[in-house]
Order: C-alpha cells, then sequence, then structure tokens
C-alpha cells in the first residue's frame, strides 16, 4: 500500500471511529431541561454579536458615506 492510500486510510478511521472521550462533555447530555436552554441561548447569542456587529459597522460605514455625498452635492 502506497504512504498515500495509508494516509488516507489513517484519516478515515479517525475520523469514523472517534474516541469516547470526546463526547463525554459533562454538561451538553446532563442536567436539568433549563440548563440546556441556557446554553443553548447563549450558544445562538454569541454566535450572532459578531454578525451584528459587522452590521452595525456596515450600516454605520454607508451612513457616513451617504451624508458626505450630501454634504459633497450641497
Amino acid at each position: 500500500m502506497s504512504r498515500f492510500a495509508l494516509a488516507i486510510t489513517c484519516l478515515l478511521l479517525c475520523a469514523v471511529l472517534p474516541p469516547d472521550a470526546a463526547s463525554a462533555c459533562s454538561v451538553c447530555f446532563g442536567g436539568a431541561e433549563e440548563s440546556r436552554k441556557a446554553f443553548l441561548f447563549t450558544t445562538v447569542l454569541l454566535s450572532m454579536l459578531p454578525i451584528g456587529m459587522i452590521g452595525a459597522l456596515a450600516w454605520w460605514v454607508w451612513r457616513h458615506a451617504r451624508a458626505a455625498d450630501a454634504s459633497h452635492d450641497g
């Protein structure tokens, strides 16, 4: 077997057969329903925060560019 085929085989086995320790999160699968809801809410919040910041920056730049065009034309 070539080295390339051996490397691909090893990568596929590592992807298909992950160790049990990788899914041993103590908070994701245990605890009360309120805890799971809190973790889900904070995950969504922290995922949306950078998108909101980029959107706010784009809106601010667009607003100032429009104001600069209006003052330049007038």
